[in-house]
């Protein structure tokens, strides 16, 4: 065969192969199909709305929300490993799933296989008991003997462990359940299957006149516009043991192109400072707290290290 000949059959197979994912120089030109791996209606399903209100003005494209909910959130994330790292398929995540793969091998992915773009939030996890349980407040629980059963408390994964973590700096004991979502903990939690139920701020406002929320474990206390609401709730930090932020993240595809996930991260930052989104988290209790990749990054990092030293109090 001619050199001629044979060069040009070269580039022609060359062609035909694979190469490294590039960034879309127009990123992005589609819609986002925006991942919240848990049912509709919980935390994050409600955060995802939220912020997809802004998402044409920050991203000059629309979101698509798509909720992927089940075993404990990594039904989400495996589908977004499953698609192309290109940008356009985004997790809204939480430390949930990632437990949930370390607790489980089989489950078909490392919580490392994910390339965060940012946090958008710290859940400040919340213990809400039904009127006349018997622990329908802190003064209560606190006052159970030690030789009576161990209250028992549903959650998901993260917020459970922040939730357990905190009662047993306070010297309380604790048996614990797993759910998938949040809803299914408080179907649990109304149904009397449990005693408390771990969960995020909006949802301690969404039980409002159902449940009584008995103690903040999380990182930080409540805003004096959230105590107005809920009441004043007790918080770890004032009872001298240190609460645990669980973070609301944003990730892709870890072969997602840098300049792709710093799109992203640019593009979060100025939906979480849109007028309308910060007045209805506000409404609904939430708090924003939003760090860029780079920070994000490492905090995750961090608390994955975290999670796992603390795994041996999952169920």
């Amino acid at each position: 065969m001619p050199v001629k000949a044979l060069l040009l059959c070269i580039a022609a197979v060359a062609a035909m192969l694979p190469g490294p994912v590039r960034a879309d120089d127009a990123y992005p030109s589609r819609t986002l199909e925006w991942v919240v791996p848990f049912g509709p209606g919980g935390g994050s399903d409600r955060w995802a709305r939220i912020m997809s209100s802004a998402a044409i003005d920050a991203f000059g494209q629309a979101w698509h929300v798509r909720n992927r909910g089940g075993e404990e959130g990594r039904l989400g994330w495996r589908y977004m490993l499953g698609k192309a790292p290109d940008g356009y398929t985004i997790l809204q995540g939480s430390m949930t799933p990632a437990i949930a793969a370390l607790r489980d091998p089989g489950s078909g992915f490392s919580p490392e296989q994910v390339k965060i773009a940012a946090f958008i939030s710290s859940i400040k996890t919340h213990l809400v008991a039904m009127p006349e349980s018997g622990f329908e407040n802190w003064g209560k629980l606190a006052a159970r003997p030690a030789s009576s059963a161990p209250p028992r408390i549903g959650g998901t994964p993260a917020v459970l462990l922040a939730a357990a973590t905190g009662l047993d700096r306070l010297g309380v004991s604790a048996a614990l359940r797993i759910y998938s979502d949040t809803g299914e903990a408080v179907s649990a939690l109304l149904a009397g299957e449990v005693d408390m139920a771990a969960v995020s701020t909006s949802t301690v406002f969404s039980l409002a006149g159902r449940a009584s929320p008995v103690i903040n474990v999380g990182a930080r206390d409540n805003t004096p516009a959230i105590k107005e609401k809920i009441g004043d709730v007790p918080w770890i930090g004032a009872l001298g043991a240190v609460g645990i932020g669980v973070p609301r993240w944003v990730g892709v595809h870890p072969d997602t192109p840098d300049e792709v996930a710093d799109r992203i991260s640019e593009g979060v930052g100025k939906v979480l400072a849109d007028k309308s989104v910060i007045k209805l988290m506000t409404k609904l209790g939430e708090e924003i707290h939003y760090l860029p990749r780079d920070a994000a990054s490492a905090a995750y990092s961090e608390l994955l290290e975290r999670m796992k030293e603390l795994l041996g109090r999952m169920p």
